[in-house]
């Protein structure tokens, strides 16, 4: 019987309502009432709030199935350097929490608790993922559950209406150029591949990736001019050389004749380098390689920090040589349109909604003016 008498004239309702669509355990509701009539309207309202979660659809497909559809889409139709971000995500972060639910019975509501489950989460060195973390997490799923809608598995994406988190901005960090030529100062002659990397990153605002798959024949040196067309990573110990992160990233830039130099410079040496290493070296040597495979992101982000140690410069990422060059050119007065054509920005939104901070604030400018009326 689902309501019963119990003591102080109180009403108990007692009702089952089918297994968790997360944990698949047996899910029990026993709310009180003070009277038999609203214990009946509780009773209703519950019962017709599960039948509510019921789907039409007689297609089954368990959470590693539809995982394992969203995966090999995202492998046709995106970068291999996506899909080794997604599977390594998935399997971290989302996998195991939705192991054995049961897709069809999946709401909103579910979606919110395990966005909570995200929040409180701690990771292995003690931290907290970041709202920016949580929100690039729930938007991976709901990339998942929109597998599910367009198999006719559901009906409604329970990701569609969860808000992201707000971000909390943190302080952009840059060198300025005393700065950037006291980290070179650190740097010593005989390690010429980093002071020339560095150099190049900071004075032409190359994402790591698109520095990487820069090979000798990407120089034009009647123009002064680095063609960037492609992007490169290492995924699972493997070279990957892919198109650049955006259409606008394919791009021409002109670098300054010292910079030129500097690279005819360290070529001049890598070619001897190689000579030695009996390795084969011609323009199509990637640029930035000092051994028989391509070098890896790593190298360059530790030594940074390694160059700066037992100084009074404080070290910057390696991202961060893109901000020090960006920074630099609104130093010298460069607009935004110039700017997001040499960074290969999508839209001259992107580069105001990054770097917009970093301009001079006009409104000081006006009050500045207003000192000469009086």
């Amino acid at each position: 019987m689902p309501i019963y008498k119990i003591k102080k004239g109180k009403y108990q309702v007692d009702v089952s309502l089918g297994n968790d669509p997360i944990t698949g355990k047996r899910v029990r509701k026993r709310p009180t009432a003070p009277s038999k009539k609203e214990a009946e309207y509780i009773e209703a309202k519950l019962r017709g709030k599960h039948k509510s979660k019921d789907w039409l659809s007689k297609k089954e497909i368990s959470f590693p199935e539809l995982i394992k559809l969203y995966l090999n889409e995202c492998k046709l139709s995106n970068k291999p350097g996506y899909h080794s971000v997604q599977l390594y995500t998935i399997n971290k972060h989302i996998r195991d929490y939705f192991e054995k639910a049961d897709i069809k019975r999946i709401t909103h509501n579910e979606i919110i608790e395990f966005r909570n489950h995200l929040i409180e989460k701690e990771l292995d060195d003690g931290n907290k993922l970041s709202n920016k973390s949580v929100n690039n997490l729930l938007a991976t799923l709901k990339q998942i559950f929109e597998t599910a809608v367009n198999e006719g598995v559901i009906q409604i994406n329970p990701c569609s209406k969860v808000k992201r988190l707000p971000l909390k901005h943190n302080k952009m960090k840059f060198w300025r150029p005393e700065e950037f030529k006291k980290f070179i100062s650190f740097i010593p002659d005989d390690q010429l591949l980093f002071k020339t990397f560095y150099t190049t990153a900071y004075l032409t605002g190359l994402r790591c990736g698109e520095m990487l798959a820069l090979q000798w024949e990407d120089i034009d040196q009647f123009v002064n001019e680095l063609d960037i067309r492609k992007s490169a990573t290492y995924i699972r110990g493997e070279f990957i050389v892919t198109e650049p992160k955006t259409k606008n990233s394919i791009r021409r830039i002109s670098i300054n004749q010292k910079l030129l130099g500097l690279l005819d410079h360290w070529k001049r040496h890598q070619k001897e380098l190689f000579n030695l290493l009996k390795i084969p070296h011609s323009e199509k040597t990637y640029v930035f390689q000092y051994k028989d495979k391509p070098s890896s992101k790593d190298i360059f982000s530790r030594k940074i920090k390694y160059f700066c140690k037992d100084t009074d410069l404080e070290p910057i990422r390696l991202h961060d040589f893109r901000h020090s060059h960006a920074a630099l050119l609104i130093n010298q007065g460069e607009d935004y349109i110039t700017i997001k054509e040499r960074l290969g920005h999508a839209s001259v939104r992107t580069t105001i909604d990054v770097y917009g901070h970093l301009y001079p604030n006009k409104q000081k400018e006006m009050a500045d003016k207003l000192d000469d009326l009086l």
